[in-house]
């Protein structure tokens, strides 16, 4: 059944714009739109008009390391270079049904960049609305992008734990289900299994795979979390 965007009734609109938004802001110079897919995948398809290219990988990692995330300066270096600054609207997509675009829209909440949203359904909602497309890539003028990192919006062992003890921290995991149940070596996970307490929900349950990878309603997202017991007086911290 279609489901129009009114229906949805994401109560945070800043934070999740629908294609339609975009497409009449293309020409809008304080608006960025970085394609969040990796340059390979990005670079064989066709992009949304005057979208840069992310050139790292979309998990935005130290650039030296390849562990956490990327340090204040490495991010002020790659989105400086992106044309993105400090009173830059940027769009976040991808084709992957929102978890690369996630991830850097979260990177720049974590250096204190509150004016950035995620584009709802990505390229997938973007083409089925017949909006335009292109395939050449634009350089933008450099911007002067100011990192600054917020602690209290990553969770450390030192944070989470407390919290643990005192029932007021649901660790909800998002992973596949055999990540969170151990039962599939995963090398990327230095241990198996799940952090005590956490609460299951895949990251796909949350996508409207029927509606070109568009979020589920917001009813329906807030039903399928309280049936977890993810509520609203509880830090979720996921993972």
């Amino acid at each position: 059944m279609s489901q129009s965007a009114a229906t949805r009734a994401y109560p945070r609109q800043e934070l999740l714009r629908e294609p339609q938004w975009l497409a009449a802001r293309l020409d809008d110079t304080s608006v960025r739109v970085i394609d969040c897919d990796p340059v390979e995948v990005a670079t064989q398809r066709p992009h949304i008009p005057g979208a840069v290219a992310l050139p790292i990988h979309p998990y935005f990692r130290d650039t030296d390391t390849g562990v956490g995330v990327a340090t204040a300066a490495q991010t002020e270096a790659i989105m400086s270079g992106l044309g993105v600054s400090n009173d830059t609207t940027v769009v976040c997509y991808d084709s992957s049904g929102g978890t690369l675009a996630a991830r850097i829209w979260w990177v720049l909440w974590y250096y204190g960049h509150e004016n950035a949203t995620f584009l709802n359904g990505g390229i997938h909602a973007w083409n089925q609305l017949g909006l335009p497309t292109e395939t050449d890539w634009q350089t933008p003028p450099n911007g002067n992008f100011h990192a600054t990192a917020h602690e209290d919006r990553i969770a450390s062992c030192e944070t989470m734990l407390p919290g643990l003890h005192s029932g007021d921290m649901i660790p909800l995991d998002v992973r596949a289900i055999h990540e969170w149940a151990g039962t599939t070596p995963n090398v990327a996970n230095q241990r198996e299994g799940h952090i005590p307490g956490a609460v299951h929900i895949e990251w796909k349950d949350f996508v409207d795979w029927d509606q070109a990878t568009r979020l589920k309603p917001a009813e329906e997202i807030r039903e399928l979390l309280e049936a977890k017991g993810v509520t609203r007086d509880k830090r979720v911290v996921p993972y």
